[in-house]
């Protein structure tokens, strides 16, 4: 990484004058410190990257367009063939950039209410930073040098885990303007932003995988993966947050094909199948509370503190798994929260709608709402250290990457945990996939909040569309919700990724 190191830093330090400052920084230079290092430099900089013609350019040249085709090739069998690797190598190499430009060049066409906000500014300045390190990797050539630039491509992953979190919170924060926040219609944008950050770890992390020799995957996708082992795992851990949060949890009744498999991205069925059952399960529990005065007067308890009327049994969550035609196969979560109020149901596909803080006679009605809309992770932790990270991919999966695609057989193999099922291999090869991230907050603090920022349910059908699936409600007002989330087997239908060009989705303003 040495000669990568010293490349870009030789070309940032172009930039501006020789300070003190920044030789100190450069004779300070070693192995792993070039993200911090480039980070410094830029800090210097980037207060005129708005006026800098370099993104526009990027921004304005063709993308590549991933396909599943061009991910399968490049992917089987990778391990054995050097030319694979160094291709996808040079095909990261030449599409990161040209993304985070684009994504660069629409942030600076916010309005000024949401660009000023120290949240976007902070995801405008790491995106800038990536931005400008990417960009000037020397031509990956050989092995040695994609080791390296696997280690800096991780690294990058790993600086915009949080990135959703500041976007969610920004988002909020904008919106809480009391003149100006409930004018902003942000949504398009967000799905171009999310959509694009979707693209983006999928390219990167198919690169940092494409050496690890494990049965069942290519790359990133699991060819053969459990989708009942999914549910399950999903299901312990959605539990293990309601626990904590309420004391108590309903159950969750799985039925359908024990035995069904669909080739697919864990992570990416992890985050859904968390946010789905994490709404239900909510919903059922904070119906079963609101009903609690009612029971107790019923049993002649009424106004009287020292009479306690036990809680009833929780109404359990019912998945069932249901194979489809055309390559397509449902899971439907149904759950007795209550269902979603009517004043809400345009609204839970809005970022950053939630009920959370809302009245409770509001939530009594909206509880399914909010469980059922866009709730993802809480504003403030319990533990103080400020707001969840509601980012449910990325750096977990990558962080076990010890020398990336780059890496030798015996490297791959350690990273990918050696052998196994493809089913109980999988939890194995990737404990920091998908969930771990999610309930992992920054230093390393344990998340355990059920909703707040709004993101979850919007995101987790972005996630879905993204390979051709969906995500829709049916709602029971005063009974509950249908969750049905539909997917597409990844190896059974061509698909080519949805690409969004820069500068092209208008921040609408409504009238004041």
């Amino acid at each position: 990484m040495q000669s990568i190191a010293h490349r870009i830093i030789s070309g940032l330090g172009s930039a501006v004058d020789s300070s003190g400052a920044w030789r100190c920084a450069r004779q300070s230079l070693h192995v792993g410190s070039t993200a911090s290092c480039a980070e410094f430099q830029l800090n210097t900089v980037r207060a005129e990257s708005f006026y800098d013609s370099t993104v526009e350019k990027y921004a304005a040249q063709d993308v590549e367009v991933l396909s599943l085709r061009q991910m399968l090739s490049f992917g089987r069998n990778a391990w054995n063939d050097p030319d694979k690797v160094l291709k996808s190598a040079r095909y990261v190499q030449r599409e990161l950039p040209k993304r985070l430009a684009r994504r660069l060049l629409d942030l600076q066409l916010l309005p000024y209410i949401v660009v000023t906000n120290p949240h976007i500014k902070k995801v405008y300045n790491q995106y800038y930073i990536s931005f400008e390190t990417l960009r000037r990797v020397p031509t990956i050539r050989t092995l040695e040098e994609n080791q390296d630039f696997c280690q800096l491509l991780r690294q990058h992953l790993d600086s915009h885990a949080p990135m959703l979190d500041s976007l969610a919170t920004g988002l909020r924060e904008c919106k809480s303007k009391e003149l100006v926040g409930s004018c902003l219609r942000m949504d398009s944008f967000f799905d171009s932003m999310l959509r694009s950050r979707i693209s983006r770890r999928v390219i990167a992390e198919q690169h940092l995988h494409i050496n690890n020799k494990r049965p069942a995957f290519i790359g990133i996708i699991c060819t053969d993966l459990d989708v009942h082992d999914s549910i399950d795992f999903a299901v312990q851990k959605t539990k293990q947050v309601c626990m904590e949060t309420y004391g108590t949890a309903p159950d969750v009744v799985v039925s359908g094909d024990p035995h069904v498999t669909i080739p697919y991205i864990p992570a990416h069925l992890d985050y859904m199948l968390y946010e789905l059952l994490k709404n239900a399960m909510r919903a059922v529990v904070e119906q079963g509370r609101a009903q609690q005065p009612a029971r107790q007067a019923q049993a002649g308890g009424a106004g009287n503190p020292a009479f306690s009327c036990p809680p009833p049994k929780l109404p359990p969550v019912h998945v069932r798994v249901c194979p489809g035609l055309n390559g397509t196969l449902t899971i439907r979560i149904t759950d007795q929260g209550g269902g979603i109020a009517e004043e809400f149901i345009d609204k839970v596909w809005s970022y950053g709608f939630t009920t959370i803080g809302r009245s409770a006679a509001a939530s009594t009605h909206s509880s399914s709402s909010s469980s059922s809309s866009s709730s993802t992770s809480g504003s403030g932790g319990k533990d103080g250290v400020g707001p969840d990270v509601v980012e449910g991919l990325g750096s977990g999966m990558v962080q076990q990457v010890a020398a990336g695609a780059g890496g030798s057989g015996s490297a791959a193999a350690a990273s990918s945990g050696g052998g196994g099922s493809s089913t109980g291999g999988r939890r194995q090869q990737q404990p920091g996939s998908g969930l771990q991230v999610l309930m992992r907050g920054p230093g390393g603090h344990s998340r355990y909040q059920m909703a707040g920022l709004g993101f979850g349910l919007p995101l987790s059908r972005l996630y879905a569309r993204y390979f051709g699936g969906d995500l829709r409600l049916q709602t029971i007002p005063g009974y509950g919700v249908d969750a049905y989330l539909t997917l597409r087997r990844l190896e059974e239908h061509e698909w080519e990724e949805h690409v969004d060009e820069p500068s092209t989705l208008p921040i609408n303003m409504a009238p004041y």
